[in-house]
């Protein structure tokens, strides 16, 4: 129950966040997102969650689809998170002032901007996690871990090499 709480609140924290209410940007409806992982990384099992119930309905200014993803160890315990949106043409991931309000709604700290795999990625944290945020041209990507998850940027490295959004 807790991983459809946080589908919900990200679906609020997002899809809202991305607009500007000056601008005259249709709202379109949003769908799930597709997207190629593994089955498993680092020992976790990679279980695509149901949030059709959450996305149906809502509209987005800059996103066409969502999708999250568990990840979770045999015993099925909740390691983290990928939250994938995948923008529409409207968007401009490019901009710096379009990623800063994405990325100004995550966490509850100053966000630190790394370089990993080649790619800019921003390091938030929220209540005992760690929250990771990256771009591309076609989306964002949302990975939160746990505290107590011992690998958590070798987690990261995994997904910034495996391109997800198709």
């Amino acid at each position: 129950m807790r991983l459809r709480a946080f589908a919900a609140c990200a679906l609020l924290l997002f899809l809202p966040a991305c607009g500007n209410e000056s601008e005259a940007v249709p709202r379109r409806a949003v769908s799930k997102a597709v997207v190629s992982l593994p089955s498993q990384v680092l020992g976790l099992k990679i279980v695509e969650e149901n949030v059709a119930g959450e996305v149906r309905g809502v509209s987005g200014t800059y996103l066409d689809s969502l999708g999250l993803f568990s990840f979770r160890e045999e015993d099925d315990l909740l390691r983290g998170t990928l939250q994938v949106g995948r923008f529409n043409e409207v968007a401009e991931p490019e901009r710096k002032r379009f990623r800063d309000a994405i990325i100004a709604q995550l966490g509850s700290t100053v966000p630190l901007q790394l370089y990993v795999g080649g790619r800019d990625v921003w390091l938030t944290s929220g209540t005992e996690q760690s929250i990771f945020t990256w771009f591309d041209p076609k989306g964002f990507y949302v990975l939160s871990v746990r505290s107590d998850y011992s690998f958590p940027r070798t987690l990261l490295r995994k997904l910034l090499e495996a391109e997800p959004l198709r």
